[in-house]
Order: C-alpha cells, then structure tokens, then sequence
C-alpha cells in the first residue's frame, strides 16, 4: 500500500451493492437511460439531445444492486464516499434541477483544496441529515430512488465527484446557492475508482494536472484574482500578478487545469477547442458555451454575469 499523498483522497463506494466502480463492468453496474446500453450511464458524452447532438453527462448513473424488480422501489442505502461535511441537503424535488432530492458534501483534500461529492435521485434522506454535519466514509446519506420525476424502472444514484467552480455563483442563479448543478464541474468517478483500487488512494491534483488540455484562453481579471485559483492553488503556477490577464488551460470537462498571470508581450492564445480532445467530454466549441464558462469562472461583486444559465444544468 502506497502511502497517500498530500493530495490524495481515501475513497469508498456510495452503496453497499456497487463495489467495483471503475467501468471496468458496465451491465447491472450502470443504469442506462431506457436504451439497454450501460455506458449511457457513464460519464462524458454518452447521451444526445432530440437532434442528436451531444449531451453531457456530469457522473455516473449507479443501479440499485442485483436482482431487483424495476416495479419495486429499491433500497439500497446511499453512503458517504469520504470523509467530510454535508455542505447542502435539498429535500424539494421538484426545486429547478433534474437532480431532484440530492445532498452535496465537501471534502478537504491537503495540498489541493475543497472537493465536493454529490448524491442525487433519493427516495429519501437519513433521518437527522443536515448541512453542517460531519460524516465519516460509509455514512449513511439515504435511500436510491427516482426523483424527481423519471421512471421508476430506471431508479438510481447519480454520483459525482468535482471542483465548486465559483463561491459568488448565486450571483448569476440564485437556486441552490453555490451547490447549483451548472457551478460543480465533475471529474469521471470511474477514474478516481480505478485510481483507488490501483493505490488504495485518489490524487486528485496529479489527475487534473495531467488531464489534456482541450483549449486555452486569456480571461479579464479585472484587477482580481480568479476565485477558483485561490482555492485551488496548485493548479496556478508561478506568482500572482495583480490587474493582469490570466491565460487559463481548460480540461475537455471544462475545469480549469493551468493558470497563470500572461506575461508582458505574450501573444494571446486562440480560444479553439480541439475537437479531437473533446470526443468524450464537453463540446466547448460554441462561442456561447464558452462565454457561458468564463462567466462563470469569473463571476464577483465586481464583475456582474453577462450570461444567464439554467439552474440544476445536469442530472
């Protein structure tokens, strides 16, 4: 067993009947979405919009444990995969978000910065839960269900594990404050799984410093730091410079995995989004979608959002 490093993260499985969550098995693993195929359950592109273009999907879709009749609610028990604090609970399903009843915790990983983890579609939650509570790993969070409102044959976890884009976010959506769906960007639970059975741990900061690079582009700061590289300082490189462009990389998954004050003189990047790199994550080849992310990631008091987006975005 390696020893964790200062970035690492000790992870375990959201429910007791789903231990091996790496994609290396897909059927009775993931929940498809009505079309038989499992990886529709999985994360990145795997689904498409009425005219067939790419729809993305935040996490993985985690079916009830084997066998279970699709005519019966399940009841496997949705658990803490790490150690933290409950940072939001919403118990109104029918709140604008396709996650219905979900629950979000935080999880501080030394050398890194705050991650979160997100449990969505519960039946119902564990009596007593409440933003502010610590958990251990295994804590019970509640029960699989199908909120808010898909079939019950198609009952669920949908499991997340990320970074929290912006804390000013409910300057731009106020519902759900700064735990709304379009503010959390998900990494591929099936990667940090297939981490943990490697190592026995998740690095975090090693994995989204290595993720390739989908494009890169100068964002106005405005004479402010970006909040996101406050919190996450790994992930910038060299010293702040006060009032000066940030050149920011972005992963194909849309979380900023580079940043850096632009030197006197340096010429500005193109914002193309390589189409090649892009093939299983988010397609940010749209100017509107790419306006829509640097609103977000540069979101304050003093820079008001010029683009309104959807809450509770994925679900």
């Amino acid at each position: 067993m390696e020893p964790i490093p200062r970035q690492g993260l000790t992870l375990a499985p959201p429910t007791v009947g789903q231990p091996i969550l790496d994609g290396s098995k897909r059927k009775g693993v993931f929940m498809d979405t009505g079309t038989g195929k499992p990886e529709s359950g999985m994360f990145g592109n795997v689904r498409k919009f009425a005219d067939g273009s790419p729809r993305f999907h935040e996490g993985i879709d985690i079916a009830p444990a084997q066998p279970w009749r699709r005519d019966e609610d399940p009841t496997d028990i949705v658990r803490a995969a790490a150690a933290g604090r409950v940072a939001y609970v919403n118990r109104h399903a029918d709140n604008p978000s396709l996650y219905g009843n979900y629950a979000v915790l935080t999880h501080d990983v030394p050398g890194f910065g705050t991650i979160y983890t997100l449990y969505a579609h519960l039946r119902r939650f564990q009596t007593g839960l409440r933003a502010g509570q610590p958990v251990a790993a295994g804590t019970p969070l509640g029960i699989m269900g199908h909120t808010p409102d898909f079939p019950l044959a198609r009952a669920h976890l949908h499991f997340e594990i990320g970074v929290v884009m912006n804390v000013h976010y409910p300057l731009i959506d106020p519902q759900h404050g700064i735990w709304n769906g379009a503010n959390l960007y998900g990494i591929d639970p099936c990667d940090a799984f297939r981490e943990q059975r490697e190592k026995d741990f998740f690095d975090i900061g090693t994995y989204l410093r290595s993720r390739p690079v989908a494009y890169a582009c100068v964002v106005e700061v405005e004479g402010r730091e970006l909040d996101f590289f406050r919190r996450y300082p790994s992930l910038w490189q060299g010293r702040f410079i006060a009032g000066a462009p940030t050149w920011v990389a972005f992963s194909r998954e849309g979380i900023p995995v580079l940043g850096r004050a632009l030197a006197e003189g340096e010429p500005r990047p193109q914002a193309a989004a390589n189409r090649a790199v892009l093939k299983t994550g988010r397609d940010w080849s749209k100017p509107e979608r790419l306006e829509t992310l640097l609103d977000n990631l540069a979101v304050s008091p003093t820079r008001p959002p010029k683009h309104p987006v959807r809450a509770g975005e994925v679900g």
